[in-house]
């Protein structure tokens, strides 16, 4: 099954949950003085609502609906019940706000203790559900693809029962129609390029197996689109919507607005922060570095100092996880994302983005776009403090891992919108929360 499909169940079902509780709770099991007992059903269905949505908000940020079937009881409720503390908070100050008046502990504790129940128990009979139906997939495609397909899926060996995935095109007509059948295929994964099949599509679909290009199938259910599956007919379907001027110039207020937001509330943090780097490993606090950016424009990135001051007495040279020029403080500083903060200016004069590619070092540059199909694809857009890539891959240190950042940096290229940089702002929020860079 796709897993996207299970996801939107469980939004679903989390939200209907929520809303239901702030209805339910007050009116059959709390006293008639409670304060949500007392007001119109309107207000309390909008009530209910914003407790919806602040649940499904902070269960998102959380992590509450990844796709993990072996998720342990203590996390699979944890999860929940801090999502709904936090929403419940929320709802507490918004009522006040309205009703002048404040929910009961009592009765704000049941709505908190009753969502994370249900959601808890909703999310495993959903799990259970996806778990046990698997999509039957069948690929018809080159075998070296099919190991790539299968390699990018080993971490989520549930979604997908590989049906017969050395079948090839050089059998008899019908065999391919005979094998979907038999095997009940679910999804039939073709060449981009064979316009011209052996077999019968309409046919098989006749018999509701899902037909879907190989290209396709990375991006719908993998999230990322190898550099190597990219060719000039991909080039010329990009549609690169926020580079129209309505949607731009609503981008840009956006990136100012939360960037000066950004720096303002963390500006006691910072402060803090530069004085311990200072105590850890001296001036200067912040450091900036040549990045090439939109249209292989080079621009001054800030940072705060993570590194020792000789760093790169031998030239530039590529940052790795266990880096020994990291300083004890600064690998804190890149766990929670602290070092990026100075960024923020860089979005405000409008070098960067607050979502978008990460942009390299030219050092790193010319090597990468020799050694890297399409790498100068990415800076089509102007390059972001984090990205789809930043969320979905680790920390990209070598040639090999930066072919495969790309991968996602195509993704969020060819699905550029609102609704992706909003998922993007919160799987980093996650991100931090989880301590990963």
């Amino acid at each position: 099954m796709d897993s996207r499909l299970a996801k939107s169940f469980k939004l679903f079902f989390d939200f209907c949950i929520a809303v239901a509780v702030v209805v339910i709770v007050p009116l059959f099991f709390s006293p008639t003085s409670e304060t949500l007992f007392l007001v119109s059903k309107e207000r309390m269905m909008i009530y209910g609502l914003s407790f919806g949505l602040s649940f499904l908000l902070f269960g998102e940020v959380l992590g509450l609906r990844e796709q993990n079937f072996q998720i342990g009881f203590a996390k699979g409720f944890l999860l929940p019940l801090i999502s709904s503390f936090l929403a419940s908070l929320l709802l507490l100050l918004l009522v006040w706000a309205v009703e002048y008046a404040f929910i009961g502990r009592f009765a704000l504790g049941k709505m908190v203790l009753s969502t994370a129940v249900a959601s808890y128990f909703s999310n495993i009979l959903i799990n259970s559900f996806f778990s046990k139906h698997p999509t039957n997939c069948l690929l018809l495609v080159s075998s070296e693809r099919s190991q790539q397909i299968i390699e990018a899926t080993k971490y989520r060996p549930q979604l997908f029962n590989w049906v017969d995935y050395k079948l090839t095109q050089g059998n008899p007509q019908n065999s391919i129609q005979i094998k979907c059948k038999e095997s009940d295929v679910d999804l039939l994964v073709i060449e981009d390029e064979n316009s011209d099949t052996d077999f019968d599509i309409v046919q098989i679909l006749s018999e509701g197996t899902q037909v879907i290009g190989v290209l396709d199938f990375w991006q719908k259910y993998i999230g990322c689109i190898p550099p190597s599956e990219v060719n000039q007919s991909w080039l010329t379907k990009l549609d690169l919507r926020m580079r129209n001027p309505v949607a731009l110039k609503l981008k840009r207020v956006s990136d100012i607005i939360f960037s000066a937001f950004a720096l303002i509330l963390t500006a006691p943090l910072l402060l803090i922060v530069f004085f311990l780097v200072a105590i850890d490993s001296g001036f200067p606090l912040i450091f900036s570095q040549t990045r090439t950016g939109f249209l292989n424009k080079n621009f001054t990135i800030y940072k705060i100092r993570t590194m020792r001051n000789d760093a790169e007495k031998e030239g530039a040279a590529w940052a790795s996880e266990n880096d020994n020029r990291i300083t004890t403080f600064g690998k804190i500083l890149r766990k929670l994302r602290i070092d990026e903060i100075p960024q923020f200016w860089n979005v405000i004069k409008g070098d960067m983005s607050i979502v978008g590619p990460r942009p390299e070092r030219p050092e790193f540059q010319s090597e990468l776009v020799q050694s890297v199909p399409h790498w100068n694809t990415r800076h089509l857009v102007k390059p972001g403090i984090t990205g789809w890539a930043q969320i979905k891959f680790k920390y990209a240190s070598t040639m090999q891992a930066s072919e495969q950042k790309l991968a996602y940096d195509l993704y969020y290229l060819r699905n550029l919108s609102f609704a992706l940089d909003f998922e993007i702002i919160l799987g980093t929020l996650r991100s931090i929360g989880k301590g990963s860079r």
